[in-house]
């Protein structure tokens, strides 16, 4: 068996690589950030991870997360999102699948000297795809334009605008991104990031993260992150890593 083993580890990390695509991956993954890449036409790409979260005494473990992305044709994906979610508040646990969502996200232009990469990102979060503690009372729909401009070949700056309807009372919650990434060498990425949500009347909820990625060939990217809540954001903590792959 261990014979075996090791020759499935040497198969991947050697024979596998060579017979890969020359694209990059482009993931959406690890923060909030949502690129405007999608998934090549007929092919499936797994994104997942676990993510670590403390805020206000309230501890929560997402393990695992997992997107599912299929490229439908050259500019448009399918994607399923789910996640599995344990929460300890006040010594009681709760525990299960959060609601899922099914999207599309829409590739509208390619960069080109100062015009930037520009796609749209609809999906809809359905309240009864998800176990007993966790459902929600509504369907909930969120739209975001999502922007990446090439500021050189290693750095980016990648940008969202968006609006989702709660699901607890269909209230309109916005939603912003801005992110930058530069590759530190061919395989390795820095990503730094600050998201936030607002609701009319209500401060804004902010957040910061950093990340880096790890490529281990053209289609398979590692992750870890951290970050912290800033100003209205609350004491929220968190960390996560993760494990992309396209086939």
């Amino acid at each position: 068996m261990k014979r075996y083993f090791l020759l499935a580890i040497v198969i991947f990390f050697g024979v596998f690589p060579v017979c890969l695509k020359a694209q990059q991956i482009q993931t959406d993954r690890p923060n909030e950030t949502e690129s405007p890449a999608v998934v090549p036409d007929r092919h499936l790409q797994l994104e997942s991870g676990f993510h670590y979260e403390k805020e206000d005494g309230i501890q929560t473990v997402e393990s695992p997360q997992a997107v599912m992305r299929y490229g439908l044709f050259r500019n448009a994906e399918l994607r399923f999102e789910t996640a599995f979610q344990f929460t300890r508040e006040d010594g009681q646990p709760q525990m299960g699948i959060q609601p899922s969502a099914v999207g599309i996200k829409y590739h509208v232009l390619d960069h080109k000297g100062v015009l930037p990469d520009l796609a749209v990102l609809s999906r809809l979060y359905i309240p009864w795809m998800a176990d007993k503690a966790f459902k929600e009372d509504h369907y909930s729909p969120e739209v975001r334009l999502l922007v990446q401009h090439e500021i050189s070949s290693k750095a980016h700056l990648g940008y969202n605008a968006g609006v989702q309807w709660v699901s607890e009372n269909l209230q309109p919650e916005y939603i912003y991104t801005l992110s930058a990434d530069h590759a530190l060498t061919k395989r390795i990425k820095l990503v730094v990031e600050a998201y936030g949500t607002v609701l009319s009347h209500h401060h804004a909820q902010n957040t910061a993260d950093a990340a880096l990625l790890f490529l281990l060939s053209p289609d398979v990217q590692l992750d870890i992150t951290a970050g912290t809540g800033l100003m209205h954001g609350g004491s929220q903590k968190f960390a996560a890593a993760g494990f992309s792959i396209r086939i």
